[in-house]
């Protein structure tokens, strides 16, 4: 009897040793009993918030007279919302230019030189209009339509045999559209780069033969408020 209960001690060690090595062997071929962390959800610009910058650039307009160009530089400030991928928005900037344009002329007769010069300064511009933008990593895509306003100077002289006899002077705001588009970067913290165009148009007032301006610009800002980025 002995001998049967030390058989069957056996058997049963032998029996627990081979259960114990198949579960492990279907552990080891059932992969991991955990599943790996998810990765990492990506950093998402928030455009969101009120920002202010500055800008600088070239304008020139659509007339012949071919000095009617200059730089300008300025600043701006507004206000974004997103919405998903979409980023709605009303900006304001404000630019001195050097933009200029002069003509001069010459009448020859007899005995007598006559001559007439005039010159048109566009001293400042500045825009107000609502923003639409599509953003996509760092970037954002917008377009904007609104009202734009600029001071206009602009001197008219003539002269006969070299003495000046006539002067006039003009110094007037105008008003008139822009539409404007633009593509946005997000740098580092709060701080984005902006270029921008925007084509001017001021109808039939001011000094200026053309009353439309284009402008390239290109400036920087920064979003006050929560952090630029998030999940």
């Amino acid at each position: 009897m002995r001998k049967y209960g030390l058989i069957k001690l056996g058997l049963a060690a032998v029996m627990l040793t081979s259960a114990s090595a198949a579960s492990e062997g279907a552990d080891v071929s059932g992969g991991p009993a955990y599943l790996p962390p998810a990765p990492p959800l990506p950093f998402v610009y928030n455009w969101t918030g009120f920002y202010a910058g500055a800008h600088g650039g070239v304008g020139w307009s659509d007339g012949d007279g071919g000095g009617s160009t200059g730089f300008i530089g300025g600043g701006q400030v507004g206000f974004n919302y997103q919405i998903n991928q979409w980023v709605l928005g009303v900006e304001g900037d404000f630019a001195g230019t050097t933009i200029k344009d002069s003509v001069s002329a010459t009448v020859v007769g007899p005995g007598v030189v006559i001559t007439g010069n005039a010159e048109a300064s566009l001293d400042w511009v500045s825009t107000l209009a609502p923003r639409v933008g599509y953003a996509f990593n760092n970037w954002l895509v917008y377009g904007k339509v609104g009202g734009a306003w600029a001071h206009a100077s602009g001197n008219v002289s003539t002269g006969i045999n070299g003495m000046q006899f006539g002067s006039i002077s003009v110094d007037e705001t105008v008003s008139g559209w822009m539409l404007g588009i633009g593509a946005e970067y997000a740098l580092w913290d709060n701080w984005t780069a902006k270029i921008e165009y925007n084509m001017m148009d001021f109808g039939n007032g001011g000094p200026f033969n053309d009353n439309k301006f284009n402008i390239l610009k290109a400036g920087i800002n920064y979003r006050f408020g929560a952090p630029a980025w998030h999940f």
